[in-house]
């Protein structure tokens, strides 16, 4: 039996505002069987508050306990380097946040060198701020960003860009990668691991996308499921060189695991 459960959400648990319909059932279960679940995201357009919300408007049993996102992680990892001054490609809420710790220069200066360029999944984004990121990498700042997801899914099947996507954009331009710190970075694993005070043998990652959730997972060294409910595909997750430990149609049938 798991003790920990860790959900990606958008195309596991739901598709944009459309909740699966086996979510209520297995969430009972996991609450009747006082299994405790996590949420981990990539995104950080938007707070926890907002995906608090969103979930128990869905009528899962949540608080800003259950939620772990790249940008938890990446705060961690800046106040670990020691960064102070940072040029930062995000959203208000997301500068918000990182405003707590670090100073965030917002424009271009070619005589004083910001620490670290941070990038995220920008929807706010603009022209102006790609090119100032560009040139402070050029410069010598370390570059690094809250997730690798190239698009993210909405609803009727299509995507729109994400952070790893604006990240390749700058790497064509710079040729310096961004060091990613979300989903498939184990990071995020091992800080919820200490957080709920559980092994890593007791864990199971549940997601939609190979190349962060189910890989995170490997990382980290946990069993995963792949679910077919967002955007790998059955060929695409046994294909892979590291397979899922288990492959469902959708995220119901960890019950029959756990």
């Amino acid at each position: 039996m798991k003790k920990l459960v860790l959900f990606d959400m958008d195309g596991t648990i739901y598709l944009g505002n459309k909740l699966f319909d086996f979510v209520p059932s297995l969430f009972d279960y996991l609450n009747n069987k006082k299994i405790d679940y996590v949420f981990l995201t990539n995104n950080s357009s938007v707070s926890i508050d907002h995906y608090v919300k969103k979930i128990t408007n869905f009528g899962i049993k949540c608080d800003e306990h259950n939620f772990y996102t790249s940008s938890e992680t990446t705060v961690k990892y800046l106040k670990d380097k020691g960064y102070k001054d940072l040029f930062v490609l995000g959203v208000k809420s997301f500068k918000k946040i990182l405003k707590k710790n670090f100073n965030i220069i917002d424009e271009y200066n070619k005589d004083k060198k910001v620490d670290v360029v941070v990038a995220s999944f920008d929807t706010e984004l603009t022209y102006e701020d790609l090119k100032t990121a560009a040139l402070y990498i050029q410069d010598g700042s370390d570059f690094i960003a809250t997730n690798i997801d190239y698009r993210c899914p909405i609803e009727d099947g299509k995507y729109i860009p994400d952070c790893g996507g604006l990240c390749k954009w700058l790497e064509m331009c710079t040729n310096v990668p961004a060091k990613f710190m979300g989903k498939p970075n184990p990071a995020m694993i091992y800080q919820v691991a200490e957080k709920f005070n559980v092994d890593l043998k007791d864990i199971i990652i549940v997601g939609d996308r190979y190349y962060t959730d189910i890989m995170a997972g490997i990382n980290a060294g946990i069993d995963t499921m792949g679910v077919l409910t967002g955007e790998s595909t059955k060929e695409e997750f046994l294909s892979a060189k590291n397979p899922p430990t288990y492959i469902a149609e959708t995220a119901e049938d960890l019950l029959k695991i756990l």
